[in-house]
């Protein structure tokens, strides 16, 4: 199973909110915009690519990470300020086919080379057309859905290459020792290039249970 498919697996139709504060969404609207925006991924990459992800904790961040997982491709989020040389070295380490960012971070990075979409980016936007995404059998769970790197304070950065079945293994790991339920709502402090702070975002949409930014 895809981990995007686990993840909503109880949730896709909720009309309850996930988000909630300054940004909100629902689990409905959240499925639905992350499907669009996978479809259209697929369509212009395929599978299989690495996909740059560069934004503080908010929608855009929620509805890009959940798709690029969603149509088959490699998550790579990086934190917000990274610093040019770290980015320099991960970029040509993982040859990203697009990136995903916000005009601010952009002025930072030397980006001229790579494909951007960007929160206002309205091509994406107007896609219609929904991919037909394979079943759950048809899916190889062991492909990789995200990397994690390191900060590279003590050296290079390094990337931690994790499975679709490594996210839903710890996401159920968690959420059964922490006994969340729909009724939790947690407040996000950690941002989500950040391990811990993404198995905030997991658990979370798997159980019903809500996030504050």
């Amino acid at each position: 199973m895809n981990a995007f498919d686990y993840f909503f697996q109880n949730t896709s139709q909720l009309d309850k909110p996930f988000l909630v504060g300054k940004e909100e969404i629902s689990f409905g609207e959240l499925y639905n915009s992350s499907i669009k925006l996978a479809s259209w991924i697929r369509q212009e990459l395929g599978k299989k690519n690495n996909i740059l992800l560069l934004s503080v904790n908010n929608k855009f961040f929620l509805n890009a990470y959940l798709a690029i997982i969603k149509s088959g491709n490699i998550c790579i989020p990086l934190d917000p300020n990274i610093e040019k040389a770290n980015f320099k070295y991960i970029s040509q380490l993982t040859n990203p086919a697009l990136i995903f960012l916000t005009k601010d971070i952009e002025k930072n990075l030397n980006l001229h080379q790579y494909e951007c979409v960007y929160p206002e980016t309205e091509f994406y936007k107007k896609n219609e057309k929904i991919e037909e995404f394979e079943s759950h059998k048809h899916f190889n769970i062991d492909e990789c859905a995200e990397i994690i790197f390191t900060s590279g304070s003590t050296g290079k950065p390094k990337g931690v290459m994790i499975s679709h079945k490594n996210l839903i293994a710890n996401t159920e790991s968690i959420i059964e020792y922490l006994d969340i339920s729909e009724k939790d709502r947690m407040l996000v402090v950690l941002p989500f290039y950040y391990c811990y702070g993404l198995s905030l975002l997991h658990t979370h949409l798997r159980i019903g249970g809500s996030i504050v930014f």
